[in-house]
């Protein structure tokens, strides 16, 4: 029997053979897959969301399973010439170091004058430390700081301070995690807050400044993920409630601005280049919110954009991203407005309108990208780091996507 196809997906099944057909010609490192393919399928197809779209979605048509076939094993997979054009004509994945633990997780701090990336161990592996990544060499050292810091987790530079999340020991009533910051110069840590009103905080995942436009007024926003069961001790009765808390220096007010009935998982977040908007992930959504002892239902694995009022508070939300494989963690915003974001995927980046233009493809830098997945990474300058848990990796760009720290 002769299978028939409306015109638009028998052409998409033909650019599919003409792409794979490409793909095997050129360039082997990257894969280019039509755009049309994220929402227009040719045929009969299953989709799992348990592994990515390259290695998760099946067709009746060979031509697009061998193309996402190809896709799946290549370190970057193009859906818009925009992606290609910031990968350059020869874009080649660069393994700074691996290890048999899990030591690049967490933070991705760009120092842009040291030449330096800033970045945190991961935090299921136990207690966490901080190591730095020397751009000039790609060596890499520990931080010697004049006190230890408690589990340091996401991180954030700032008017010449690296700020980092501590986060909390839950079994341990002396620990009180918070937010420090360390002077990459001298090493001296300081605390900069571990409460609220006598209370602590269940776990401060993310930390971001912004700058209020026009002004030399900066304020401190936090991502508060929640805890759930620690084996068979019960948790803690003096706990905040998760969200997103800002603090203002300079009037000494630490409030909650986004509770958690907007974000149930808030996670990372990061403000645009031009200080006007903030930019949070949201880890909840069927698969995830058990995890933190939520409802199935509760959440969703999204990308949310806030302008920034006069006052500078969060308001205007609105869903940018939506997360196929695992849910999105990590968020940066470039100098041209793409958001990059670490998912299951791998470092997904999508233009300012949404679209996925192209993937850093966790399946090549991750031992298993079903399990670990890519968190955290660093946009710096012309380079991309990605923290790949047990493997450091680096990328250089065919153009200058960030020239601020952060």
């Amino acid at each position: 029997m002769v299978q028939m196809w409306p015109p638009i997906t028998a052409s998409l099944a033909a650019m599919a053979l003409l792409q794979h057909t490409a793909a095997a010609s050129s360039n082997a490192s990257v894969v280019s897959i039509p755009a049309q393919y994220t929402y227009l399928l040719p045929g009969n197809f299953t989709g799992d969301p348990s592994y990515s779209f390259a290695n998760g979605t099946s067709t009746t048509e060979p031509s697009v399973n061998n193309l996402l076939a190809d896709a799946a094993q290549a370190p970057f997979i193009s859906f818009d010439d925009e992606f290609l054009d910031l990968l350059g004509p020869n874009p080649t994945p660069h393994l700074i170091e691996q290890r048999s633990s899990n030591f690049a997780g967490e933070a991705g701090v760009w120092i842009k004058e040291r030449g330096e990336v800033w970045y945190t161990t991961w935090i299921n592996d136990g207690p966490t430390h901080i190591e730095i990544l020397n751009l000039t060499d790609n060596s890499i050292r520990r931080p010697n700081i004049s006190e230890p810091i408690e589990n340091p987790n996401g991180g954030f530079y700032h008017q010449g301070l690296v700020y980092f999340t501590s986060l909390r020991v839950m079994t341990d009533n002396s620990s009180s995690g918070g937010v420090v910051s360390v002077d990459p110069e001298t090493g001296h840590v300081a605390q900069v807050l571990n409460s609220y009103m006598g209370l602590k905080f269940d776990s401060i995942d993310d930390v971001a400044w912004v700058t209020q436009p026009g002004t030399n007024k900066s304020y401190m926003y936090i991502t508060i993920l929640p805890f759930t069961i620690l084996g068979d001790s019960p948790l803690p009765v003096d706990r905040l409630p998760q969200g997103i808390w800002r603090f203002d220096p300079q009037e000494q007010v630490l409030l909650p601005v986004i509770s958690r009935t907007d974000l149930p998982v808030a996670n990372g977040l990061r403000p645009s280049p031009d200080q006007k908007h903030l930019y949070v992930t949201d880890f909840g959504g069927d698969g995830h919110a058990a995890a933190w002892g939520l409802p199935a239902q509760v959440g969703s694995p999204s990308v949310y954009k806030y302008d920034l009022d006069d006052e500078m508070y969060p308001v205007n939300r609105r869903v940018i991203a939506s997360a196929r494989m695992q849910a999105p963690d990590g968020v940066r915003v470039d100098n041209k407005g793409r958001l990059w974001t670490g998912e299951g995927e791998g470092v997904v980046v999508r233009n300012r309108h949404g679209k996925v233009i192209g993937i850093f493809n966790a399946q090549h830098f991750t031992r298993d990208a079903v399990n670990v997945a890519i968190v955290q990474f660093a946009l710096a300058g012309d380079d991309l780091i990605i923290l790949g848990q047990d493997k450091l990796w680096r990328v250089k760009l065919a153009e200058m996507v960030v020239t601020v720290s952060s």
